[in-house]
């Protein structure tokens, strides 16, 4: 088998990995017909997951991811360093203000909800730990992109298609993340789900490194309440210091 080969190979797993991820289960022919592969072939790659643990089948010989992905997230989610540190803060978050708390980091460009803690009237919605999605659509993910190095900042925002769905251009976008950068905290309503509010602060060390950002988000009418809004964002800000000294000293 080439070089060449061995890419295809992985790529062909890994296509039927995100295909399963999408569904509850399938079963082959529709697996093949949704990954345009022949049928031989996804079964070939599906008997090699099986006999790893990574996939399993149903009582209809369907097709779906094991909890071997979980056990994985978890390990990844685990060795980053800073996580034991940020996991309890958002627990206090949660209890002091009922609402939902989220630590969100950027990996490749892309916001990722790493860790939350629910408060007693935290809203339910689709946001979910693992999530991927762009940064400019969360409070927290623009808190982070505001503090990214110049760089690594017109990197990303060169991958966004303008106008963005809000109907923001570029100058005003970057404008948006200079006052955020200023003030330390971001905003966002509407921009993630319709009728949610998120208030977004960076975790950042004494270097200026980014380790993501911690943010609140709950319905429009208690978070945009003004006397909340400062309260809410004072606290996170007191945390984030709090993170900062502790980030320096790992």
């Amino acid at each position: 088998m080439t070089g060449q080969d061995t890419i295809e190979s992985a790529g062909r797993v890994l296509d039927i990995i995100e295909a399963l991820k999408t569904e509850q289960s399938l079963g082959v022919t529709e697996l093949a017909e949704r990954v345009g592969m022949p049928k031989s072939t996804v079964h070939v790659h599906l008997s090699t997951l099986k006999s790893r643990g990574y996939v399993v089948q149903d009582q209809n010989k369907a097709y779906r991811l094991s909890l071997r992905f979980l056990d994985i997230g978890m390990k990844v989610r685990e060795r980053q360093e800073m996580y034991q540190e940020v996991a309890p803060k958002l627990n206090e978050i949660a209890n002091e203000t009922d609402e939902k708390a989220w630590w969100i980091v950027e990996e490749n460009g892309k916001a990722v909800f790493m860790a939350k803690s629910k408060g007693d009237r935290a809203i339910q919605t689709n946001a979910r730990i693992g999530l991927h999605i762009e940064l400019y659509r969360l409070a927290a993910g623009v808190a982070i992109l505001a503090n990214l190095p110049a760089a690594r900042r017109a990197e990303i925002l060169d991958t966004y298609t303008y106008p963005l769905p809000s109907g923001h251009e570029r100058d005003e976008l970057e404008a948006k993340l200079a006052t955020v950068r200023d003030e330390g905290v971001a905003y966002g309503t509407d921009s993630f789900l319709e009728g949610v509010t998120g208030i977004g602060v960076p975790l950042l060390d004494n270097t200026g490194t980014v380790h993501g950002a911690i943010s609140i988000s709950g319905p429009n009418n208690r978070l945009e309440d003004d006397r909340n809004k400062r309260q809410w964002t004072d606290l996170l800000r007191g945390i984030s210091g709090e993170l900062q000294v502790n980030f320096s000293h790992l």
